[in-house]
């Protein structure tokens, strides 16, 4: 199928989409068009339709998704609405891209899961960090049998409070909208990661705080997550006030016969090694850790020749996204894979709630 595209919401994250799909047309790597933009605000629905060149513009997501001249939709609107939207799109037959968190918890982000397996569309959550170099060769080096089991890790996840700045996006103080803070609305992605590196998660103990006061919008979460293959993780999320930071991470992974670490870039990171095998530290280079992505990844000669920058994991991932739909197949990381996420994440707010740990079937 040949993907008309429309996007609900022309925020900070939809501008992103945006200019990925923009990209992957106007260069023919994909073979389609974005047609349609809505959002309530219609300063910010023209401004973004006419950057888009997008012929099509609506104020009701409702009328959107009726559209005939679309069908593909992405759903780019603050969390309250996700479930909603996407079961209209789903009920249409189209296809469905929608951005994380999915839903405010995991019951919901069920009810979209199935109700995307009984539709058949091809459909994908925006689960981004799926498509980091340094992330995805990190994981790959732990595959390697003579690293013997994993046995620690320690991620830690910062960025100013969003709702300034680039970002700009005041709903994620407002609880009605978001449905929680820092954990679901930004670390949900950490926890994909960790899940997608260890494997099953068999206990959760977590703690939350509420430093800016924005109630039920929490600024820290700290967790400790032990998983049913022994290794014990300590995760960190915190929303700041050091504006010049922007979004940051890194992560430290400990073996029985090796260690692994990276900080800051979450898209190109040189990775610090230390094995029995090398007898010393060493270093994968920034350049390095790109070039094994790509090569491990299918996609087209023009796309590793330019993938050199990090904003290019949105490109990478609306081209998984589109491809799929244009071959009229499943796309990945599904909404399957979200709800996992989602119920280690409500598993981790019920420890903080109760002050003990939650064990998870």
């Amino acid at each position: 199928m040949r993907p008309r595209i429309g996007i609900i919401g022309a925020g900070n994250i939809a501008g992103a989409h945006g200019r990925a799909i923009h990209y992957l047309t106007k260069e023919g790597i994909i073979d389609g068009e974005l047609v349609a933009v809505c959002d309530s605000d219609p300063e910010r629905r023209e401004s973004f339709a006419a950057a888009a060149r997008a012929s099509h513009t609506f104020e009701d997501p409702a009328e959107l998704i009726a559209s005939p001249e679309v069908n593909t939709v992405y759903v780019c609107t603050p969390t309250v609405f996700h479930r909603e939207q996407a079961t209209l799109v789903l009920e249409a037959g189209k296809a469905l891209f929608c951005e994380k968190p999915l839903a405010f918890n995991a019951a919901d982000a069920v009810a979209i899961r199935d109700a995307a397996a009984e539709s058949g569309v091809t459909h994908q959550v925006g689960l981004v960090l799926r498509f980091s170099p340094v992330i995805s060769v990190l994981r790959d080096l732990l595959q390697d049998e003579a690293l013997g089991r994993p046995m620690a890790a320690v991620m830690v996840d910062d960025q100013f409070f969003p709702i300034r700045g680039h970002y700009n996006s005041t709903w994620r103080g407002d609880v009605r909208l978001v449905g929680a803070g820092t954990l679901l609305e930004h670390a949900i992605h950490d926890v994909d990661v960790l899940c997608w590196y260890f494997g099953r998660v068999k206990r959760v103990f977590g703690v939350t705080r509420h430093f800016f006061e924005k109630e039920g919008v929490e600024d820290l979460s700290s967790e400790t997550l032990e998983f049913e293959n022994g290794a014990v993780v300590n995760h960190v999320s915190v929303w700041h006030n050091l504006d010049h930071r922007g979004s940051s991470r890194r992560m430290h992974v400990i073996c029985e016969n090796g260690q692994f670490s990276w900080e800051d870039d979450d898209w190109a990171a040189p990775i610090r090694t230390e094995t029995n095998e090398l007898g010393r530290k060493d270093e994968i280079p920034s350049e390095e850790v790109v070039a094994r992505y790509l090569r491990s990844v299918d996609i087209p000669e023009r796309l590793r020749e330019r993938a050199t920058f990090s904003g290019f994991s949105y490109v990478l991932e609306n081209y998984a996204f589109l491809k799929a739909v244009t071959d009229d197949r499943p796309g990945f990381p599904d909404f399957d894979t979200a709800v996992y996420a989602h119920e280690v994440v409500d598993a981790i707010y019920e420890s903080a709630r109760t002050g003990l740990p939650v064990e998870m079937s």
